[in-house]
């Protein structure tokens, strides 16, 4: 999973007084089987959709918002696309890629979906069809979690749940060489009919209550606030993936912010603690964990309006999990060997760091940045740094950087 980035900048948020649920990565476990020509380009191109209803505490559903992301994949010849997956040097998405989570009264309901991309037709203008036609029980829903009918622990179900199910037919989905048309990946044979399909979407129901509760909970052991919402076709369509949500309580006022950053204290520098156990430390091994290091928790702001006093363009690496300068990406040096990952390869969020910005109790200043691999550490413990590239970072007296302050909490 890819619980630090962001689906290539599109992140379908939905801001609650001071909460936001977004979609933080996708991971393809397995490739789809659509077009044996790779006429949409090479291997899997996929792009997300959000349904997100606005439900009072009568059940109305007041507003419904459908939400289409850009097109991730191969970028050779074909524009308008973010590149994605290592299939080829200009992407194309195959097994194992991966990418990087109303007023008080009123409950958010969202749906996320991933969707292989073709030419030609498909079931998209269905699938909004069938959104507005499902309103009714998506309402009721609503009204048990408000009425405490349905336990607020379990804010996270499926259409079937419900008693609804999408099911339809698509010409040639089933043919033995595929075809090409957009689909939702985690589509199943129709028992009852051979020809036809059928799709169970997964909702997450968020109000002040709700998402209190998932901020805090781990109940999959990926991190508080991380939801993996699975996504598996039938065997013969064989596509795999896994979508990462994540809830989170938004820091300073309407910023957006990414929490869990974690200190490590052998080598000093900043890394992703939800995936701890996937990083990779230059003092060797993974970085320390959270629970042993005693870090506190720190929080980046991420894909946030541009401001003087904040420094964008940092990014975090998906081979190391550490945050370094993108701008600078080639002079990088990453842990786990060569450069940190690209930006357009790797799919991270536009990380903005408060720069040179006036003191704050709320945040911890000391960080800076290191010439040599390009990334973030802690200034005041730079001898007892290590550096990817070779012996200490590069104290800040010599690399000139500025003061970087973190949104921090104690440990």
């Amino acid at each position: 999973m890819i619980d630090l980035l962001h689906a290539n900048r599109v992140a379908e948020r939905t801001c609650r007084h001071g909460r936001a649920e977004q979609c933080n990565g996708y991971w393809c476990h397995n490739e789809t089987w659509d077009d044996a020509f790779n006429w949409d380009g090479k291997h899997d191109e996929v792009f997300l959709a959000v349904n997100t209803k606005v439900v009072g505490p009568d059940g109305a559903v007041q507003r419904t918002l459908d939400s289409e992301s850009e097109l991730m994949g191969d970028t050779w010849n074909l524009p308008n696309r973010i590149q994605a997956g290592s299939a080829s040097d200009r992407g194309g998405i195959v097994s194992g890629d991966k990418s990087p989570l109303e007023p008080e009264q009123d409950m958010v309901i969202v749906t996320p979906t991933i969707w292989e991309w073709d030419p030609g037709a498909g079931f998209w203008d269905g699938w909004l069809a069938w959104q507005v036609q499902t309103d009714q029980a998506y309402g009721q829903r609503a009204k048990e979690i408000f009425g405490k009918i349905w336990p607020v622990s379990k804010p996270i179900f499926d259409a079937v749940s419900l008693g609804i199910q999408t099911v339809g037919t698509l010409a040639g989905l089933w043919s033995p060489l595929g075809k090409a048309q957009r689909r939702p990946i985690g589509i199943q044979r129709n028992p009852d009919d051979p020809g036809g399909f059928v799709f169970n979407p997964v909702s997450i129901a968020l109000n002040t209550e709700t998402a209190d509760y998932l901020i805090t909970s781990n109940g999959q052991g990926l991190g508080s606030g991380i939801v993996e919402l699975s996504f598996q076709d039938d065997p013969y369509l064989r596509g795999v993936y896994s979508l990462f949500v994540q809830v989170e309580r938004l820091g300073g006022g309407d910023l957006p912010t990414q929490r869990d950053w974690r200190w490590c204290d052998k080598c000093q520098g900043l890394y992703f603690g939800g995936r701890w156990t996937d990083s990779r430390c230059p003092a060797g091994d993974t970085h320390r964990p959270a629970d042993q290091s005693h870090s506190g928790d720190y929080s980046l702001p991420v894909n946030a309006i541009a401001a003087t006093d904040r420094q964008g363009g940092w990014r975090g690496c998906t081979k190391c999990l550490g945050l370094f300068y993108g701008p600078a990406v080639a002079r990088s040096r990453c842990p786990a060997g060569d450069t940190h990952a690209l930006p357009g390869q790797g799919g991270s969020s536009d990380y903005s760091p408060f720069h040179n910005a006036a003191a704050d109790p709320g945040r911890q200043s000391g960080w800076r940045w290191c010439d040599k691999c390009q990334g973030m550490f802690y200034g005041p413990q730079t001898a007892a740094s290590r550096c990817p590239a070779g012996d200490t970072h590069t104290p800040p007296a010599q690399s000139h950087s500025g003061d970087y302050g973190l949104p921090h909490q104690a440990a």
